[in-house]
C-alpha cells in the first residue's frame, strides 16, 4: 500500500517544462550573423555608390556573380554601418536584414524580411517577417507575384521607417 501511495504522488507530479522561447530566437539570430558575415565573393564584381536610404553619406553596395546575377546588396549609414542588407540564393530565397545601433551585434538586428519560392510550378512565394527578439511579425503561405510585390513594399517600407527612426533617435541623443 505505501508502494501504491509513492507512485501515484510521483505520477501526480509535473515538471514545468522549459520555455520554448530561447529555441525560437536560436534561428532569427542565426540568420542576423549569416546576414552580416556572408562572404563576399569576387571584388571585381563589388561595387559602391552614394545612397540616402539611410542619411546622407551613405552608400550601397552591389555585389554580382560572374554571370552578372545579383547576390547581394548592403546600405550603409555616413558612418559605414550595416543598416540593411539584402541577399538572394540560388534558389531564389531571399533575405533583407535591418540593423539599428552599431549594426554590428545580434543585440541591434532590427528584423528582417525572409522570402521563398514555393517549390514546382506554382509560382508562388512564402513571405516572413521578423521583428526584434525574432518574433514572428506576419507569415503569408502561396503568394502570387503580384500579392508577393505589394506585400514586401509595404514591409520593406516599414522596416526602413523603422530603422531611420532608431538612427535618428541614437543621433538625437548626441
Amino acid at each position: 500500500m505505501e508502494r501504491a501511495q509513492t507512485l501515484t504522488a510521483k505520477i501526480g507530479y509535473t515538471r514545468p517544462m522549459p520555455r520554448a522561447r530561447p529555441f525560437l530566437a536560436l534561428p532569427a539570430a542565426l540568420l542576423a550573423l549569416a546576414l552580416l558575415a556572408a562572404p563576399t565573393h569576387a571584388a571585381d564584381n563589388l561595387t559602391s555608390a552614394p545612397d540616402s536610404t539611410y542619411g546622407d553619406g551613405g552608400t550601397k553596395q552591389t555585389l554580382l556573380d560572374s554571370a552578372n546575377v545579383l547576390r547581394a546588396e548592403i546600405w550603409r549609414d555616413a558612418n559605414g554601418m550595416i543598416r540593411e542588407r539584402h541577399e538572394v540564393n540560388g534558389d531564389g530565397e531571399q533575405l533583407w536584414g535591418f540593423f539599428i545601433g552599431e549594426g554590428t551585434e545580434s543585440y541591434n538586428w532590427g528584423g528582417a524580411i525572409q522570402i521563398k519560392p514555393i517549390s514546382g510550378p506554382s509560382g508562388a512565394w512564402t513571405m516572413t517577417v521578423y521583428g526584434t527578439g525574432t518574433v514572428t511579425i506576419k507569415e503569408y503561405g502561396y503568394l502570387s507575384k503580384a500579392e508577393l510585390d505589394t506585400e514586401f513594399a509595404h514591409w520593406h517600407g516599414q522596416m526602413r521607417g523603422w530603422v531611420n527612426g532608431f538612427i535618428r533617435a541614437y543621433q538625437g541623443s548626441g
